[in-house]
């Protein structure tokens, strides 16, 4: 019995030692997120949805017979394909979960990241707690098939008026059915307090009169998802394997809005009043990224407009752009028919850079890198690790989605030559796209215009917004160490177009903690054509410089046509010059300022923290942390790794000057030397002839014809011939 007594009280020694070594840092208290009203915003809950079905299971029919087309192929290449997997991301939730326990006493803003970047794991109750622990290999496959095909219209009442009528019988009775399974679906969502989503009218309770601020779209990831395993798609003509719903909302612009248009709920909940995000539609609060609300404020959002992008000859909705009609087959089932408007689940965007970090950890594809795959399997650093047996065999997949990047960047934008003299240079730069350039996460991506002037001789004589490459070194364990380099030198802010945050939690002007974000300090970045200046303000997607509104910092010309004309001088002595427009998808001082966070290097965050707690930097020694806190030194060693993120080229223009010198007094000798010469020769034998003609004899006159003397001859000594001389 002694013995039986002992070993309990061990266990229970044992249990009480473990439960303090993993109490939270400075005892910050855990809210399941379900309980937390502070990051409840409507749509299907976790647990709701039922259990989705892995991609494997859609590749069967949907993959393995077309590379060009087929869907799945395309979408592994994809960023939402990887959305889950995305270092970038991981570093930057896990600052975003520290922030969120120095603002509020709990890490759950985390979950705001989840909900979009791994909408199965989220539905399926494994992001809580916050810090991916529980997500398994299935939600690391990001924003899969299965879940996009199961989105339902919240607003199915207002009939997708951005898509065309139907005119088949057939497609207007499907399309009826699965307007009244919405509203059934519909029907079974209820808010916070348990009342319910739907009004009598079939809209959101919240709707109002139509108008912002009121609650009459979606945003920030508030999905409404259909639990059945029925799937949804565009087509009602198809001849499928398994039960479906026509579904016109997946044409819809409204559709990609869903997370494509985000704001921090968080924030408006515990600064506006907790019930905002239920009442108010996402675009009306807390800026994170408006890329939905700059479309829908376009030429191409209200109706469609022509494009200029090769290929694509009007736009009317994202995936217009993003996920273009192609011929081809959508299955490699028999009798599918052969469509001229397949949309191609490519999903290109602009992120070219984590695609080609991603595709080098396939053992057997063709960009293969150990360093890469060393990082990102958590062998070198345990607290930072991705699901990278999902990306074996996809290596290719990747790179081909890399190259639709660099091919979709290189036409979202031109340059034009507007007006050139010796002084200097007014060039316009054009948006090519429908939302702004550049759209989505605001942290470090950037456009800027890098231009070069040369003299005569060919030599750089100036430089406008220099890059200077990275340059790195091997220490002697065989890691990459930072020597130089990978610097933008802004000697002109207004040609580098990005959008800057602010934080009056933390007291910064400039901010990169964007989950305590709660202004922009700048946004330059140049509008879509037709943008409507009128609705701006309600969307937070205005233009600001310097911490203020800036409403003309385009000219209403320059809102209609989407474009922004800029002028710059030349240096003195300047006979060309070229102008190149760059693309970044993140930055050397983003990075810096992750890892610094993650490691507890940085000071922007006070201790205590307005929570309570006693410490604010608390990652490296928070239990809670530990499978995230090696994303500090990770993200940077990646960033090193892999060419420090070089800007990408968009476009460039140039031109050749005709400077005229300063004109100087002309040289006569060196201008006539030759007359000169010639004068002088005639002068020299002029002179001599004279002295031949006075050395010659006087001539005599005959005897018989003297008279009286010439006095003037006499005196002069000169003969006749002598005076004609």
């Amino acid at each position: 019995m002694k013995l039986q007594g002992r070993s309990l009280l061990v266990v229970v020694l044992s249990i009480l030692v473990i439960a303090v070594l993993t109490l939270p840092v400075g005892g910050w208290t855990p809210l399941a997120v379900k309980d937390d009203q502070n990051v409840f915003m409507p749509g299907t809950q976790p647990g709701e949805a039922g259990t989705f079905r892995e991609v494997s299971y859609c590749e069967a029919c949907h993959g393995g017979y077309d590379e060009a087309v087929e869907p799945v192929y395309n979408w592994r290449g994809s960023m939402m394909g990887q959305a889950a997997r995305d270092p970038l991301w991981l570093a930057a939730m896990t600052v975003s979960d520290q922030d969120s326990i120095w603002a509020t006493g709990n890490p759950n803003a985390g979950d705001l990241c989840i909900r979009c970047h791994t909408p199965t794991g989220w539905l399926e109750e494994r992001s809580d707690p916050t810090n991916t622990s529980n997500l398994t290999s299935k939600d690391f496959e990001g924003v899969t098939c299965d879940f996009c095909h199961s989105m339902v219209d919240p607003f199915v009442e207002l009939g997708q008026p951005d898509v065309p009528d139907d005119n088949d019988p057939t497609a207007i009775s499907m399309r009826m059915d699965t307007y009244l399974r919405d509203l059934e679906v519909l029907g079974n969502h209820t808010l916070f307090d348990a009342s319910p989503f739907l009004s009598p009218a079939h809209l959101s309770v919240h709707f109002g009169n139509g108008e912002l601020p009121n609650y009459i779209e979606t945003g920030g990831g508030q999905y409404f998802v259909d639990p059945s395993e029925t799937i949804r798609g565009p087509f009602w003509d198809g001849n499928p394997a398994h039960a479906v719903d026509y579904s016109r909302f997946h044409s819809s612009k409204t559709y990609c809005i869903t997370c494509h248009d985000v704001s921090n709920s968080l924030l408006a909940s515990v600064v506006l009043g907790v019930d905002v995000p239920e009442t108010q539609a996402a675009a009306s609060y807390f800026h994170v990224e408006r890329t939905g609300s700059e479309f829908l404020l376009s030429a191409y959002g209200q109706g469609g407009s022509e494009t200029q992008i090769p290929g694509i000859a009007t736009a009317s909705k994202c995936q217009d752009c993003h996920m273009r009609d192609v011929t081809g087959k959508g299955s490699r089932l028999p009798g599918t028919p052969t469509r001229d408007n397949l949309p191609l689940h490519d999903l290109t965007g602009g992120n070219q850079w984590i695609l080609r970090m991603l595709a080098s950890t396939d053992a057997t594809g063709p960009v293969y890198d150990q360093y890469n795959y060393h990082i990102l399997s958590g062998q070198k650093y345990p607290g930072a690790q991705i699901d990278v047996a999902g990306l074996q065999g996809n290596g290719q997949a990747l790179m081909d989605g890399s190259q639709r990047v660099d091919d979709l960047m290189k036409v979202a934008a031109s340059l034009s030559l507007v007006n050139e003299t010796s002084e200097s240079v007014i060039l316009k730069v054009q948006n090519n796209g429908g939302h702004k350039l550049l759209s989505g996460f605001p942290e470090g991506r950037r456009a800027f215009l890098n231009v070069k002037f040369f003299d005569k001789d060919g030599n750089l004589i100036g430089e406008i917004n220099p890059y200077e490459p990275l340059t790195t070194s091997f220490d002697g364990g065989g890691n990459e160490v930072y020597v130089s380099g990978g610097i933008l030198t802004k000697t002109h802010e207004e040609l580098v177009w990005e959008a800057l945050l602010s934080s009056s939690l933390t007291g910064e002007e400039k901010s990169f903690h964007f989950a305590l974000s709660t202004e922009r300090y700048k946004d330059n970045r140049i509008p879509p054509k037709g943008f409507d200046t009128t609705g701006m303000n309600a969307r937070s997607v205005q233009p600001r410089w310097n911490g203020e509104d800036a409403p003309n910092y385009f000219t209403l010309e320059e809102y209609a046509g989407g474009y922004d004309q800029v002028t710059f001088d030349l240096p003195s002595g300047t006979t060309s010059w070229n102008a190149t427009l760059y693309y970044q998808t993140t930055s050397k001082e983003y990075v810096e300022f992750l890892r610094d966070q993650i490691n507890g290097d940085a000071t922007t965050l006070s201790s205590p923290a307005p929570s309570g707690e006693t410490l604010a930097y608390i990652v490296q020694d928070d239990p809670f942390f530990s499978n995230l806190k090696g994303w500090g030194d990770a993200i940077w060693d990646l960033w090193l790794h892999n060419d420090g993120n070089a800007p990408i080229q968009m476009t460039s223009l140039g031109g050749s000057l005709q400077i005229e010198e300063d004109e100087e007094e002309p040289n006569f000798m060196e201008e006539y030397w030759w007359l000169a010469l010639v004068v002088s020769v005639v002068l020299v034998l002029g002179l001599l002839a004279f002295r031949m003609l006075r050395k010659r004899p006087a001539v005599e006159m005959p005897e018989d014809d003297e008279g009286p003397p010439d006095v003037s001859e006499e005196h002069s000594g000169m003969d006749e011939e002598e005076k004609k001389t």
